[in-house]
């Protein structure tokens, strides 16, 4: 017994199991907070700058759990062939792949909107209206219904 005590006298102080400070290790709720707040002082920050996003990538996998069913087929299909033709030495030449392989996919069609949930439909709608325009490049497909297939916004109420 007193060899393991002299043992663990020896050894540094156990590091901080937590990530509040050791003032506030003991408190909770209110005093809590009030401890963390009193600790960390609020900082002004100068010159933050907003940086530009990078333009989305046409490429990218689709959710296809958050596109309509009239979409759902295709979405699949497009991701699977994302997936193969990514693979650089099966198929060196990724557009040429995805152009191939594409042609061979039963295309969406127009939307029946009236089966659609409601709060769904506006949305619906907005698809079909840009649905031919968008699949002139079926690559960029869900982005481009994602940008211009868009519900019209409803006027704020005064």
């Amino acid at each position: 017994m007193l060899l393991s005590l002299a043992v663990l006298a020896a050894l540094p102080a156990r590091a901080q199991n937590s990530l509040l400070p050791p003032a506030c290790a003991r408190l909770s709720g209110d005093a809590l907070d009030q401890c963390v707040r009193n600790i960390t002082t609020p900082v002004i920050v100068p010159n933050l700058e907003a940086t530009e996003l990078p333009p989305p990538d046409p490429a990218a996998l689709a959710n296809c759990t958050r596109v309509l069913a009239a979409d759902q087929e295709f979405c699949i299909w497009r991701n699977e062939i994302l997936l193969a033709c990514r693979n650089r030495a099966k198929y060196p030449d990724f557009g040429s792949c995805y152009t191939t392989f594409i042609a061979n996919v039963n295309k969406p069609l127009i939307a029946r909107c009236e089966f659609e949930k409601t709060e769904v439909r506006a949305t619906c709608s907005a698809r079909n209206a840009v649905f031919a325009k968008c699949l002139e490049d079926p690559l960029g497909y869900f982005l481009c219904l994602a940008t211009q297939g868009r519900p019209a916004e409803k006027p704020a109420k005064p």
